[in-house]
């Protein structure tokens, strides 16, 4: 095989390392995040990192074993995921608002359900380190003058209670979340546009190669 196609096998499995990272990376923001965002956009998280990873791997094998067959099917699988993920990126604009949405729906949700069960919102209440939906008053309000254990840092009452609302703390955690998921999507968008074009073009040498070789034998 010539330098030059040995020098892209050598680029294309660093970059196929990179790859599997990048899916691994959007696999564990999920992960980390089952409780703070959207179920059906964890799902979309799980499937384009689990695709990501998994791909990478077929390719490696493709590379590797210099397989017309495999680095072709690498390179359709690419090109299916970069739609897939232009989709992710400009089929659906996920702004401030639409995401503080979330977080609106899931403390009000919680608190709800605090009113009649108490106890609900002390899980979000530890995540967020907040206090009640919009500050500790609305325990007041509701005639619990007395704050749950989960309103202080580490559950601790005789140091000073979060005075921050659950709604803004649960909003603020979304955005720095979806801002993370977003520069990580990015990343893994351009990788595997240029994944996409090495494995076409590798597969093509790789033809011509076994070509070549059947000719002169």
């Amino acid at each position: 095989m010539g330098c030059t196609s040995g020098c892209f096998k050598c680029f294309l499995n660093i970059l196929n390392t990179v790859f599997a990272l990048f899916g691994l990376l959007i696999i564990s923001l999920a992960t980390l995040s089952l409780q703070q965002a959207p179920t059906v956009y964890i799902t979309y998280l799980y499937v384009i990192g689990g695709i990501v990873f998994v791909s990478s791997i077929i390719g490696c094998c493709g590379i590797c074993q210099e397989s017309v067959c495999l680095t072709t099917t690498y390179g359709f699988i690419l090109f299916a995921l970069l739609i897939v993920q232009l989709l992710g990126l400009f089929g659906k604009n996920f702004d401030e608002d639409y995401i503080k949405q979330f977080a609106v729906e899931d403390v009000d949700a919680k608190w709800n359900l605090e009113m009649i069960k108490p106890g609900a919102m002390d899980k979000i209440q530890r995540t967020y380190e907040c206090c009640g939906r919009n500050g500790p008053d609305d325990y007041v309000s509701i005639g619990r003058p007395t704050l749950p254990k989960s309103c202080y840092p580490e559950e601790k009452p005789n140091i000073p209670f979060h005075a921050t609302g659950c709604l803004s703390a649960a909003a603020d955690e979304f955005l720095r979340f979806f801002n993370y998921v977003d520069i990580s999507k990015w990343g893994s968008c351009g990788i595997t546009a240029l994944l996409c074009f090495c494995s076409f073009y590798l597969a093509r040498r790789f033809r011509k190669e076994r070509q070549r070789y059947s000719y002169h034998y």
